[in-house]
């Protein structure tokens, strides 16, 4: 997890998992002069960047290469849509040091953006999870890959056979999704930000192209929010009758999507 996206991740010892994803998890993310999404995929050096957020409080802590240390209290200002991987996620402009400073620190004009409770900014579905032996086909560090839950245990690649399946971590249901594409962003070193390796090459060069992209780790919907905790088992439902639940979890999932559908004139 981390509270500003692409920044430095946390790893707690236990989460909240909501439809949304985990609780707090990319609270912030930056955009550029143009309103576009700016992320380690277009600027690695932001893993360097390290921040801390108490929500009860509302206060930010960023360290920013090259700027220092800033903390101060989020001031909403107004309101705005960014769009994240194709979805429009709503929030509002952050007044503040923080976007002058890493504006100033990375060369470009940057703006700091707090999402709004109703939406997540991780990725096109709230939650991602990889095993740690698909991690290990290419070199077991899961910090270049960023996903919210990493599975011992099981063999490389078994995830994605988990598709449409129900898995249960904790005191959370999870209805387990296709496989996740991968970005050129793992190919940063995470303590640097500096490119020391060609990983869509990697993953290409191990198991082939998949509908034209290199994939690790899978997608994945909360059915049931609950806490996760480190060490919590992985309890995959039967395969058995899957066609007439997974019909029932989409629907679920469907139905959540579209309450949480903004309103358009017209």
């Amino acid at each position: 997890m981390t509270p500003v996206k692409s920044f430095r991740l946390h790893h707690p010892d236990e989460l909240w998992l909501g439809p949304r994803g985990a609780a707090e998890d990319r609270r912030f993310l930056l955009v550029d002069e143009g309103g576009r999404l700016y992320t380690g995929n277009r600027d690695a050096v932001l893993v360097r960047g390290e921040a801390s957020w108490d929500p009860d409080s509302r206060r930010l802590r960023m360290s920013v290469p090259g700027a220092g240390t800033l903390e101060h209290e989020v001031v909403r200002g107004a309101s705005t849509v960014v769009d994240v991987y194709g979805r429009r996620v709503r929030g509002h402009v952050v007044a503040g040091p923080w976007a002058a400073a890493l504006s100033k620190s990375l060369g470009r004009t940057l703006t700091l953006i707090e999402r709004d409770d109703g939406a997540w900014a991780t990725d096109i579905r709230p939650v991602t999870m990889v095993s740690q032996g698909s991690l290990n086909l290419v070199g077991g560090d899961g910090r270049r890959f960023r996903m919210l839950l990493e599975v011992d245990g099981v063999d490389a690649l078994e995830e994605e056979s988990w598709c449409n399946r129900r898995a249960r971590i904790g005191n959370a249901t999870l209805l387990v999704g296709s496989p996740t594409p991968r970005c050129g962003f793992p190919s940063a070193d995470p303590d640097t930000g500096s490119r020391d390796r060609d990983m869509l090459r990697e993953l290409i060069d191990i198991r082939g192209l998949d509908d034209g992209g290199a994939r690790l780790g899978v997608y994945a919907e909360v059915l049931e929010p609950g806490l996760v905790r480190v060490g919590d088992e992985l309890e995959l439902a039967s395969a058995r009758n899957r066609s007439t639940m997974h019909v029932i979890d989409r629907l679920r999932v469907s139905s959540r999507q579209l309450k949480l559908r903004p309103r358009t004139a017209g």
